[in-house]
């Protein structure tokens, strides 16, 4: 339904250049709405002070999307310990950092977390369908960009999100 409401008709997309801080922002303004109890922090430690680097081209609404799927599930998954974004960049990339303190994901089925529909075998009664991920990723790959996960479980999920950074730089 999400997918459906970004307007996304899976042909070729016109981009534009965005900000991250504000994606980041849009969507830890609809995690709040959808998940009331969470606890996201921005960290604005490792923020670039040069604007430019903070630019992306993309498709605002799925990427938003896809920032939203990973902060809830770390708001979800981490029985409301505090979730941390952050971003940061180098010449040519833009990082996107969410990290939580949660159940985190046993090490021999990392392999499957992008696999529709897989849930790890300590979710136990938290509510999911394993659509969010990988679904995620997708649309960072779309946008030319990676998606990694490193997880340990009983210490939590860090997810990095990288994308290259809008060269053009017209807003």
């Amino acid at each position: 339904l999400n997918l459906a409401q970004t307007g996304f008709d899976g042909k070729k997309q016109s981009l534009v250049s965005l900000r991250a801080d504000e994606m980041v922002l849009l969507a830890k303004n609809a995690v709040s709405r959808i998940y009331p109890q969470s606890k996201i922090r921005i960290d604005y430690t490792l923020m670039p002070e040069d604007e430019t680097k903070l630019l992306i081209k993309g498709n605002e609404n799925l990427l938003v999307l896809a920032l939203t799927n990973i902060m809830l599930n770390a708001c979800k998954y981490s029985g409301n310990k505090e979730v941390t974004v952050a971003i940061a960049s180098g010449n040519a990339r833009l990082y996107i950092i969410i990290k939580d303190q949660g159940i985190g994901i046993p090490s021999d089925e990392l392999r499957y977390i992008y696999d529709p529909f897989f849930r790890a075998s300590n979710t136990g009664d938290i509510k999911g369908y394993g659509i969010g991920l990988p679904l995620a990723r997708n649309i960072i790959r779309i946008h030319n960009g990676e998606l990694h996960v490193s997880s340990e479980v009983n210490r939590g999920t860090e997810v990095q999100l990288i994308l290259p950074i809008d060269k053009g730089q017209s807003r």
